[in-house]
């Protein structure tokens, strides 16, 4: 049965049941050389469907000192805010919203949008019109050059249709070796994707 992954009612009684943390796909150690190349310290981020992950939590602790992490979950954004109190990590923001329409956000409000299997989560359901929808809005949130860097199992003959027809980017593609945790049989494809998306 598909798991009905665009639902809070889903991911709430996940995070109920484990309040740890869990890293989908890539940690940060595998992916901060790729990210001190394309995000600079100075940079206002999206964590975009932020999860449990240590990604931003890391990030933080590296220099990226104005993050604002958003899911459709209230159970694990309130987690997060007893975890990351502002006082303690001041920048580092964890609130609940759709990144299928951010109302609160204004036009151009960031340089950088992080996607770490959101979008793949989308994907997973019915109505791939979604997937269009969240690129709009992403577009929509990014000032002109910002950046959308989707992390994704999803090959380009899968993903690249949508990126095109939502928004004007330029779009570049690099692949980073799975961890072992994700090493599928012999002869799979044991890497993941990037897409790094420019607005223009």
């Amino acid at each position: 049965m598909t798991q009905n992954y665009g639902e809070p009612d889903y991911w709430n009684a996940r995070y109920s049941k484990d309040d740890g943390s869990f890293d989908w796909y890539q940690s940060f150690e595998t992916l901060k050389s790729f990210l001190t190349t394309h995000c600079e310290k100075g940079d206002n981020i999206l964590m975009l469907g932020c999860g449990n992950s240590l990604l931003s939590e890391e990030m933080y602790k590296n220099g990226y000192k104005t993050i604002t992490n958003i899911d459709i979950s209230d159970v694990v954004i309130k987690q997060c805010n007893e975890k990351y109190p502002i006082e303690e990590y001041p920048g580092l923001i964890y609130q609940v919203a759709d990144g299928l329409d951010m109302e609160d956000f204004n036009d151009d409000t960031f340089d950088a949008v992080i996607d770490k299997g959101t979008f793949d989560t989308i994907m997973c359901g019915s109505d791939c019109g979604d997937a269009i929808k969240i690129c709009e809005e992403v577009f929509r949130v990014l000032k002109k050059n910002g950046i959308y860097i989707v992390i994704s199992y999803g090959t380009p003959e899968d993903r690249q249709f949508y990126f095109e027809q939502a928004c004007d980017w330029n779009i570049e593609i690099k692949t980073i070796p799975k961890p072992k945790d994700y090493q599928d049989n012999p002869g799979k494809v044991n890497y993941h994707y990037i897409y790094i998306m420019t607005k223009n």
